[in-house]
């Protein structure tokens, strides 16, 4: 599955590069964005530029972020290239510079976002990006910023302010969507439930869809009454049944529901282990 994200990632944000970024200069960071710059200014061929570029920094992935990402890394610093050579007879989309940086930025946001949703990247500053990632608490669009920003005002040697100032709309993009694909694919949620019908409502949540939970000793504000408030986590499609079946349950449970961005665990990161119906009681006891 990681290796097929990569693969659609990099194509599409081939596609992305081909059609919008490299036709209207657009310097959106990156080897790719240097690969712009050089191509205006040495007349260089932006897939041979990352093929070559791509090394020292495929060094760098082995070294600190282990031997299964620098496998999907060198994939990804592949095939990227591979799929700029195959679409660069796609021509451009548009003429318009504003509009090659908005809708470039989501195109090829969208594809970096499911590179790295496949823990990889497609190389180039993408390694250093995962690099920050996994050793700093700064988010991916962040560092893309930091990393690729460098790389953006070189646009200001081949090209002139306005063409920067465009790719700088196109680095905010790609950054916002990446953070949104990366992120938002992961659409788990963090469901709290207050009831007074809670060993029903814990037992549902156990035996029938087959989640841990959590008890969280609470107390009310208006009469300091003690209560048990219920925490699990579920996938988004497995939500709306749980809600429907927790108010049958219960109609007055008191159910508050939270985003999670990121889950690790047996269920999410780890293979759900089912527990066979016989052996709940069991295992309880």
């Amino acid at each position: 599955m990681d290796f097929l994200l990569v693969t659609i990632g990099s194509l599409i944000a081939a596609i992305g590069f081909n059609a919008m970024f490299l036709p209207n200069h657009i310097v959106a960071g990156g080897m790719s964005g240097l690969a712009v710059a050089l191509e205006k200014l040495c007349s260089w061929q932006p897939d041979y530029f990352l093929y070559g570029s791509n090394i020292p920094l495929l060094i760098l992935s082995w070294v600190f972020l282990g031997k299964e990402n620098f496998a999907k890394t060198l994939y990804g610093s592949w095939i990227f290239p591979v799929f700029i050579t195959i679409t660069k007879q796609i021509g451009s989309f548009t003429d318009n510079q504003l509009l090659g940086a908005i809708f470039g930025g989501v195109i090829v946001g969208f594809g970096i976002g499911l590179v790295y949703y496949g823990d990889s990247s497609t190389g180039g500053t993408g390694v250093l990006v995962q690099i920050i990632g996994k050793f700093t608490p700064i988010s991916l669009g962040a560092a893309i910023i930091l990393t690729d920003g460098m790389v953006v005002l070189t646009g200001l040697i081949a090209f002139d302010h306005e063409t920067v100032m465009y790719s700088l709309i196109a680095l905010f993009i790609v950054s916002r969507v990446v953070d949104f694909v990366a992120m938002g694919l992961n659409n788990a949620k963090n469901v709290m439930i207050i009831s007074q019908k809670s060993e029903e409502v814990q037992q549902y949540l156990m035996d029938e869809i087959s989640r841990g939970v959590t008890k969280l000793r609470v107390t009310g504000g208006f009469g300091n009454e003690e209560k048990e408030m219920l925490m699990c986590v579920v996938d988004g499609g497995e939500y709306p049944v749980l809600q429907r079946n927790i108010l049958a349950i219960d109609p007055e449970a008191f159910v508050i529901v939270m985003p999670a961005s990121e889950v690790l665990g047996r269920g999410f990161s780890l293979w759900k282990h089912y527990v066979h119906e016989d052996h709940v009681g069991a295992l309880r006891k």
